[in-house]
């Protein structure tokens, strides 16, 4: 089976989310530095939900990551209501803190590169951990200035993170701005890990106080970032109410569309010609033969048509399954078509999951 599908992720709105501890999000991260091998990861709090339930360009973004972790009080709330067994909120600050603060004799050392941010903010981040005796390693920073995602990209600046031979690159461009450039320039860059944390920038700086950590439990850190930054307070208000507004009319739907019949009926799934046919209930019960049966389709070249037209119920781990498919499509330049009926069709549309056509 594809190693995609080893991963236990679980769709919430159709936004997938890795089921990882802050422990394991870390050793992920380790792991790329380690192998070399590319992890580009996502953080998403409700101002990314509320943008990937507007946006498809957002939503792909999520889904192009090889990891994304719930950063946030209300993203980790509507994952638990839809069924997700959700361990912890990762916080990307908190995952860069946990390894940045691990023991420099017993962990790999990590080479950072800090771009974008505040005027300022990248070097001084910079030159804070050039001053520590950590396992983190000032490697080199960057600030583009203002402009398009292509001034910010020429090959000098390419060329310029690719020299310093960093293992962990820190972008901070503003998070849909920040997203853009990732994805535009990460395949001509040469570093393993790559994540928009935009307040961990400020954070190493000391521009800007990190919350205390019972703010973080109690699920209030948004407060004492208001506080922080007072400029917040109209982004906060806005995600809240587009998101109450958008999960009002969802989550019910969700929630009728999970509930199996009696007993769950197991999943069989059919090859056809363009892709898949799958019918029974995608549930987390049936995970394990679900994600055997996509992992067939993977097998076959160019677009795959997934056919839920006989499918009963689907929850955010069947969801999270048939992401996994779209990220391992999307990788290897080819694109997921859904294809449902009247039945399940309102829960597909509530779960964002893009519709190409009713058999």
């Amino acid at each position: 089976m594809s190693q995609a599908f080893d991963r236990d992720v679980w769709a919430i709105f159709g936004m997938p989310l890795d089921n990882v501890t802050l422990d394991q999000a870390a050793r992920l991260v380790e792991r790329a530095v380690e192998t070399r091998e590319r992890l580009s990861f996502v953080t998403p709090n409700i101002n990314w939900m509320v943008r990937a339930l507007k946006d498809d360009v957002a939503m792909r973004q999520i889904i192009n990551a090889d990891l994304s972790l719930a950063d946030g009080a209300p993203v980790v709330w509507l994952a638990r209501q839809l069924g997700m067994p959700l361990k912890e909120r990762v916080a990307g600050s908190d995952l860069f803190d946990r390894l940045r603060h691990q023991q420099k004799d017993t962990a790999t050392p990590i080479r950072v590169f800090f771009f974008g941010g505040r005027d300022g903010a990248a070097q001084a981040a910079h030159d804070v951990l050039a001053r520590e005796d950590g396992r983190m390693i000032a490697a080199g920073w960057h600030n583009p200035g203002f402009g398009d995602i292509d001034s910010m990209s020429s090959e000098d600046v390419r060329a310029k993170i690719n020299a310093a031979k960093s293992d962990f690159l820190i972008v901070s461009l503003g998070a849909a701005k920040g997203q853009a450039w990732i994805e535009h320039n990460q395949s001509a860059l040469e570093v393993p890990a790559i994540a928009h944390l935009g307040a961990v920038v400020d954070f190493v700086a000391g521009s800007i106080k990190r919350a205390p950590r019972w703010t973080s439990r109690a699920g209030l850190e948004w407060i004492w970032r208001i506080f922080a930054e007072p400029s917040l307070w109209r982004r906060y208000w806005s995600d809240g109410t587009d998101l109450i507004r958008m999960v009002s009319r969802r989550l019910g739907t969700l929630k009728k569309a999970s509930k199996p019949r009696a007993a769950a009926m197991p999943v069989t799934a059919q090859k056809t010609n363009a892709g898949l046919k799958l019918t029974g209930d995608l549930v987390h019960a049936h995970r394990d033969t679900l994600s055997a049966a996509l992992n067939t389709a993977l097998r076959q070249p160019g677009n795959c048509a997934l056919d839920l037209t006989e499918a009963g119920a689907i929850d955010a781990a069947g969801l999270g399954q048939v992401r996994l498919l779209e990220h391992c499509l999307m990788r290897r330049g080819d694109r997921l078509e859904i294809l449902a009926s009247n039945t399940n069709k309102p829960a597909m549309q509530a779960a964002n999951m893009t519709l190409q056509g009713v058999l």
